[in-house]
Formats: structure tokens, C-alpha cells, sequence
């Protein structure tokens, strides 16, 4: 047990194997797991915050600008990734989805690489693989396809960058690290602080083996520069299109004011210690088991300790930043999720060894353990099926059997969740759709972009949800915008929706249709310029029923 690393016992002790490698059977059921997940993964529509993303991507592919033309106060990178989508998919709510799978599948193939690099055995990586798929698929349509979905892949391959063998490029290769966790950072800031652990691997590592300090000021320096670069270029872009004044006033001074709400009576302690709980004993009980295995049973390869404290060094760093939102959604968790769940996937793979020992029985007693665990504690627990439910549900729509053999007929027994209900919006925007024309314009008093998504009508205001003129800070900034606009691009519809409640978003209890009266300017041009025509569920719909004023009054 203490060589580089340590193979199994050849299946010739196992009763009723064929393969010499019992790893191959445990492989391949990791493969089938993986495969599984993606094809749940493949069919997820899209949630509230997903199609806050959709329209903001497919406006870039039409000339707009994110903050400027269209608003939401996420960093830049998830915009990016669904116009990619859209761009080389279409626009449809699947295209994102497939590049959600490439970025898990892109991620197994750096883990497997890591743990061939550190253990010269692929499969365990694979069981990694396998507990954070699972686990991905369990976060369901609401928590997945969100910036810590695409930015824990950059973080994999800045992984995979980092622990390679070190060669002759290596200043090429640091510099491809920076730009890894570069790229990861325009998704969420924290996930980029991974290349401090990067860069104070590679400078260690070149320190020791070369015994030259320029060496390794040189590579720590080459992360920092790349890692800068993709921020920098964005920046550029912005202030090359004129919408740096927005960029800034979003990212600057609003979305302070919503993490500082989170902050109000509560300790950095107390917070700090709540994410590192919710990480790693939350969402799965067999993620939670794998990492417990990993630190009590003692290291089978000689790495091993390497690896885990660079997993554990960047974990620590993106456990800070979840901190510090102080919101402790489940998505913010999703990047994290997948570095324990590697972790995870080296206990298991020890207690698979173990079990081993124990001939077809040790066997039976493994995945009878597993077959135990995974339902002991599933990542999200919301939504209105059980687990397994939902997923009978999604192969019938893959099938094209029916009662589920359209998407719409899909997502209406699994897309909605609290007050959000996709069915609904589709609803309200065939209401908008039959009602204005392809040139006009409309606006939607509430947190539902996904009706602009799907009417294909285009915004009359760059505020496609109303979080902004809600908030109980900076909405005087963002009502005397919003007026502007409309004033400059009347919409034919407006759209007034009810039941949208989020006091941990908006710092306020009340939701959009109550509070529309107490936005005087926005409340006196509905009841002057437009009529009540329709109520589809919980949306009242407007329609303008006299020209609009030559200047606001």
C-alpha cells in the first residue's frame, strides 16, 4: 500500500465475473449514471432565472447589450453562454441544456484525467463523476443551468491545467490556468479565487523541483495575468459599445445593496460555518459518506494528500464567496458540489477496495450500501415529485410516449415550483402574442421574462423583470429609468403580475400587483392609457386603449 498507487484484486476471486479488472464493472456502471444524468439534464426547461438569461443571450445576438439594453445583475459569463447556445442550437430551451451537458461531460474527462495523473487509475475519477452527475441531475430544472453550472467546467479544466506533469510549457500552461478560472469568475466572482490555490501549486511545485524563486514568481504571475484577461476584455467590450456606465452601476451599486440584504443581523461566522454544513452534509447522503471515507481511511496512493488539499484549498475559497451572498440558494452550492463530490468519489472508491476483500458478497454489500444512500438525501426537495417520478417522466417525453410526448405536456406536471409556473407563462404569452404585433413592444410588471422569451416580442424596457424598482434600495435610479423608456417605446401590453412575493430579493413583502400604486408614475400611465382585457392565472393583461401622451405628465 504504498507505491504510487494500488490495484485491485484481479476478479478471478469473484464469483460470477468474466472481467480480470473488477473495475471495469464498476466503471462501466459509473458511465451508465453519468449517461443517465445527461439525458435528464438534456430535458430540463427552463426555470425564472434561466430565462432571465435565454433573453438577455438571444438580445447579444441581436445588437443589445447586457445592463444597458437588457437588465439582470448577474456577471457577464452566463449571458455569453446562452447566446453561444443560441447561436449554434437555435433558440430553443434545449440548446443551453446541451451545453450544460458538454460542460459536465467536459468536466469527467478532467476529473478521470486528475486521477489517472495522481492514482494511474481513471476510475476513480470516474466514481466522482458519477456522485456529482447525480447530484447535478437531482438540483432539477430551477437549480441547474445557472452560472456555477458553466463555471465549475472552466474550473476542471484550470484543474486539469494546474496538476498535469509539469514540462517545457509550462509558462503557457500557467497562463492557460489564469484564463480557466478567468473565465469561471465572469460566471461568479469567488469561483475564479480558485487561481490563488493554482498559482500557489504551480510556484511550489516549480520552487521545488527547478530550486529557482524567478521560476516560480514567473508562473504564480502568469495565473494572475491570465486570470485577469478575460474580466479585462469584457470590461472593453462594454465600454467599446457605451453601456460601461450601466455595466458598472449594476455590478457596482445595486448588487451590493441585495448581498447586503442577506447581511442584516447575522455573523460572517455563523454564515461561514452554515455553507461549509449545507456543502458537504446537505445534498447527498452518499457525497457526504464518500468524503467521510476519504479522511478516515488511510491514503492508498502516494498523491493522495496533494490532491485533496488542492480540492479542499479551492473549496474553502468558493465556500467564502457563498458566505458572503449570505442567500445559500442551491445553485450557489452547484460548483462546490462537484470538487466534494471528486473527494467523495476517492472514499468510495477505498470503500469498493475494501469490499473487495470480501469476494461477491464484499460486492452485494457495496452497492447495497449505495442503493441505501442515495435516497437518504436528495439535493433538492421542493418540487412537486418525488425524484425517481420526475425522471420516469422525463424518459417517456424522450420516448415521445405518451402522455408526455411534448415538451409543454412535460413541463406541465414538472415545471413550475413556489410561485413560478412555466405552463402559465406560456398561457400569458399567447395572450401577448394574439394581442400586438411583431413589432410591438411589451412590458411585464413582475419576474417573469420568460413571456418575452416565448412571445417573441421584444421588451419595451432594458428592466425585463422588476427586482430592480422593487428594491427596498437604488429604485429611484431604476423607476425614473424605467419610465423613460416606456415613455420613449410604449408598449401595446402590459403585463401586471400577482403572487410574486421574495422578500429575500426584494427586501419587501409585498408582491407586484400591490405594489404597482405605490410606483405613482407607472401606476397613473396604466390607468390612463390602457384597459384591463384579460386575467391569465395570476397575470392581469393591459392593452393600450388611447395614444400615448406627446411628454410624461
Amino acid at each position: 500500500m504504498t507505491g504510487s498507487s494500488v490495484r485491485p484484486p484481479e476478479a478471478t476471486v469473484l464469483t460470477g465475473f468474466r472481467a480480470r479488472d473488477p473495475n471495469y464493472w464498476l466503471e462501466a456502471i459509473c458511465w451508465l449514471v453519468i449517461v443517465l444524468c445527461a439525458l435528464q439534464i438534456s430535458t430540463f426547461s427552463f426555470g425564472r432565472d434561466q430565462s432571465i438569461y435565454a433573453v438577455v443571450g438571444d438580445g447579444i445576438l441581436n445588437g443589445r447589450m447586457p445592463y444597458r439594453d437588457l437588465w439582470d445583475f448577474k456577471p457577464p459569463g452566463i449571458f455569453f453562454v446562452h447566446a453561444l447556445a443560441q447561436a449554434l442550437f437555435g433558440k430553443h430551451m434545449f440548446s443551453v441544456r446541451l451545453l450544460e451537458v458538454a460542460a459536465l461531460l467536459g468536466g469527467v474527462m478532467c476529473l478521470r484525467a486528475i486521477s489517472q495523473q495522481f492514482f494511474e487509475n481513471r476510475t476513480v475519477g470516474m466514481v466522482g463523476g458519477a456522485v456529482g452527475a447525480l447530484i447535478h441531475a437531482q438540483m432539477d430544472f430551477w437549480h441547474s443551468g445557472q452560472p456555477e453550472t458553466f463555471g465549475v467546467a472552466f474550473t476542471w479544466l484550470a484543474l486539469w491545467l494546474t496538476l498535469r506533469e509539469p514540462g517545457k510549457r509550462m509558462p503557457w500552461v500557467a497562463l492557460g490556468v489564469g484564463l480557466a478560472f478567468g473565465a469561471a469568475a465572469l460566471m461568479k466572482p469567488p469561483l475564479g479565487g480558485g487561481a490563488i490555490v493554482a498559482a500557489a501549486y504551480l510556484a511550489q511545485r516549480a520552487r521545488s523541483r527547478e530550486g529557482g524563486m524567478k521560476r516560480a514568481l514567473l508562473l504564480a504571475g502568469l495565473v494572475a495575468v491570465g486570470a485577469a484577461l478575460p474580466t479585462l476584455l469584457s470590461v472593453l467590450w462594454f465600454w467599446a459599445r457605451g453601456a460601461f456606465g450601466e455595466m458598472y452601476w449594476t455590478l457596482g451599486e445595486f448588487t451590493p445593496g441585495y448581498t447586503a440584504l442577506s447581511w442584516e443581523g447575522r455573523r460572517a461566522a455563523d454564515m461561514l460555518y452554515h455553507a461549509i454544513e449545507e456543502a458537504f452534509f446537505k445534498f447527498s447522503a452518499l457525497s457526504a459518506a464518500g468524503v467521510v471515507a476519504a479522511v478516515a481511511m488511510r491514503p492508498l496512493f502516494t498523491r493522495e494528500r496533494e490532491l485533496l488539499f488542492v480540492l479542499l484549498g479551492v473549496i474553502a475559497i468558493q465556500l467564502a464567496g457563498i458566505a458572503m451572498q449570505g442567500k445559500f440558494f442551491a445553485y450557489h452550492y452547484a460548483a462546490t458540489l462537484s470538487l466534494i463530490a471528486a473527494i467523495a468519489g476517492l472514499g468510495l472508491y477505498k470503500l469498493w477496495l475494501r469490499c473487495l476483500q470480501g469476494g461477491a458478497g464484499g460486492v452485494v454489500a457495496f452497492f447495497s450500501f449505495v442503493v441505501v444512500a442515495v435516497p437518504m438525501r436528495y439535493a433538492v426537495r421542493d418540487l412537486p415529485q418525488f425524484f425517481w417520478e420526475r425522471c420516469a417522466i422525463r424518459f417517456q417525453f424522450l420516448l415521445q410516449a405518451p402522455p408526455y410526448d411534448s415538451r409543454e405536456a412535460m413541463d406541465q406536471e414538472l415545471s413550475y415550483v413556489a410561485d413560478y409556473n412555466l405552463a402559465s407563462d406560456r398561457r400569458v404569452a399567447r395572450a401577448v402574442a394574439q394581442r400586438t404585433g411583431s413589432n410591438d413592444t411589451v412590458y411585464v410588471w413582475g419576474f417573469e421574462p420568460a413571456i418575452y422569451w416565448l412571445s417573441e416580442r421584444r421588451p419595451a424596457s432594458r428592466y425585463i423583470y422588476n427586482v430592480a424598482q422593487r428594491s427596498s434600495w437604488e429604485s429611484e435610479h431604476a423607476r425614473r429609468g424605467l419610465m423613460t423608456e416606456l415613455w420613449k417605446r410604449p408598449p401595446k401590453v402590459i403585463v401586471v403580475q400577482a403572487r410574486d412575493v421574495f422578500p429575500s430579493v426584494t427586501g419587501t413583502s409585498t408582491d407586484s400587483r400591490d405594489e404597482l400604486p405605490s410606483f405613482p408614475e407607472l401606476y397613473a400611465l396604466v390607468q390612463a392609457e390602457y384597459e384591463l382585457v384579460t386575467r391569465v392565472d395570476f397575470f392581469d393583461v393591459y392593452q393600450r386603449s388611447a395614444e400615448p401622451q406627446s411628454s410624461p405628465p
